[in-house]
């Protein structure tokens, strides 16, 4: 009786991540085949130049917007370690770390000459790692865009246990993290998160190498 009432709640969901996984695929297809024919674009080579010789980068947005595939991808390109801030926020079986424990392990991790930092945290040394930062890159997609990443997100983590903080997949948990007052943040980030970090985004940008990604399909530069 178990695995019949499984089988009526995956089933709906693995369809709808195959709908939302498969129209992902095909709008970043789409985007990497009509991009090389926009007259308005910047080339490829003028990004990376901006970030291929920094040695610590930071890259924040909304949930769902693609920062932990673009930092993952820069990390492995550029030899600098990786270092998610969802891994020192989430322990052992979804649990919360203790303030101390989140902003012990920041400070260590700031000290360092080498890394890729991704993740918001605003109220956590938000000022510092931008200012220790060389490279700031901004995911500042739509709140559609956002929303429907953390959907596919929220699949893989409970139908796949895919995607899930270090601490959580050495469990190998089943989680479903699409609660009403985290979809509220992800449709209002625009709106009331993303006016408390822009200012300092923007005073630390002018002094850093800044971009501005407007959809996660434009991060494959």
């Amino acid at each position: 009786m178990n695995s019949v009432k499984y089988a009526i709640v995956f089933l709906p969901l693995f369809l709808l991540y195959l709908v939302l996984k498969g129209g992902s695929l095909v709008a970043g297809l789409l985007y990497r085949l009509v991009h090389p024919m926009l007259s308005l674009r910047q080339r490829p080579d003028d990004r990376m130049l901006a970030v291929q010789h920094a040695k610590r980068i930071i890259v924040i947005g909304s949930p769902g917007s693609g920062k932990t595939s673009l930092a993952k991808r820069l990390s492995k390109q550029a030899c600098l370690p990786y270092i998610s801030l969802d891994d020192f926020y989430w322990g052992p079986e979804w649990k919360r770390s203790t303030d101390q424990q989140f902003l012990g392990q920041l400070g260590e991790v700031l000290e360092k000459e080498e890394w890729i930092i991704e993740g918001n945290y605003h109220d956590h040394y938000f000022a510092e790692r931008l200012q220790r930062s060389d490279a700031i890159i901004v995911m500042d997609v739509s709140t559609i865009e956002a929303v429907t990443g953390v959907m596919i997100r929220s699949l893989n983590r409970f139908l796949f246990s895919r995607e899930l903080p270090k601490g959580a997949e050495e469990e190998n948990v089943r989680i479903w993290d699409m609660s009403p007052r985290f979809v509220r943040f992800v449709i209002g980030f625009r709106r009331r998160t993303r006016p408390k970090i822009w200012p300092l985004v923007t005073k630390y940008g002018n002094q850093k190498n800044l971009i501005i990604l407007k959809s996660k399909y434009h991060s494959y530069f």
